[in-house]
């Protein structure tokens, strides 16, 4: 005979055990995302740098969105759709390689100024490249100017060759980024080779110690 109380009873246990479970996931996205920002934050004399979050999203697709951030690139500005997948995929630097890019912000107004760090983006360049951290950097327009490109990626280099005991970084210029290219030799890159990449001649570059 079916007994409703009984079935009743399963069901606030099921859902009780869910509830249990959702709340612990929680807990552990919090804890896991604490420690990452506990030991991935850097602070430079005029910059605060951590790893991209979801609540970052608006300013991040705000600055993909701009035709400027991509005047040296193969492709165009990006959709909200894109710049959630680039998100996304920045944050799994971090989980799966231990490293990546950081979110970069003025420290005495908190705004959002770009995006600088270390990647591995499976270009296939060859031998020499591929499987080393590559530089990147992209300040937003507002923000250009200041030297804040310079000092983000410096204090981006310096954690990264720490944090994997690294003797070999890379960067790919675009020919024409003359800003990027004097960027790169300060942190002390030397232009080893070119190739054409998606259909720009790309100047590659090396640092090694």
């Amino acid at each position: 005979m079916f007994d409703t109380d009984q079935m009743n009873e399963a069901v606030d246990g099921k859902l009780s055990q869910m509830l249990a479970h959702a709340a612990m996931r929680d807990i552990t996205k919090d804890v896991a995302k604490d420690l990452i920002f506990a030991e991935c934050f850097v602070e430079t004399e005029r910059l605060q740098m951590r790893p991209v979050t979801i609540e970052d999203l608006p300013a991040y697709s705000a600055m993909l969105a701009d035709p400027d951030a991509f005047t040296y690139s193969d492709r165009g500005p990006m959709g909200s759709d894109e710049a959630f997948t680039r998100l996304c995929r920045q944050v799994g630097h971090w989980t799966l390689l231990d490293y990546g890019l950081f979110a970069v912000f003025e420290k005495h107004s908190g705004h959002f100024v770009g995006e600088v760090g270390f990647g591995n983006f499976n270009r296939e360049i060859g031998a020499g490249f591929d499987g080393c951290p590559e530089a990147c950097w992209t300040i937003r327009k507002p923000f250009q100017g200041r030297g804040y490109a310079q000092e983000a990626a410096q204090a981006a280099l310096e954690f990264t060759e720490d944090r994997l005991i690294a003797t070999r970084t890379v960067a790919m210029v675009h020919h024409e980024n003359l800003s990027s290219i004097h960027i790169a030799r300060k942190l002390g890159f030397r232009a080893y080779d070119e190739r054409i990449y998606r259909g720009f001649r790309a100047i590659l570059f090396a640092r090694e110690y």
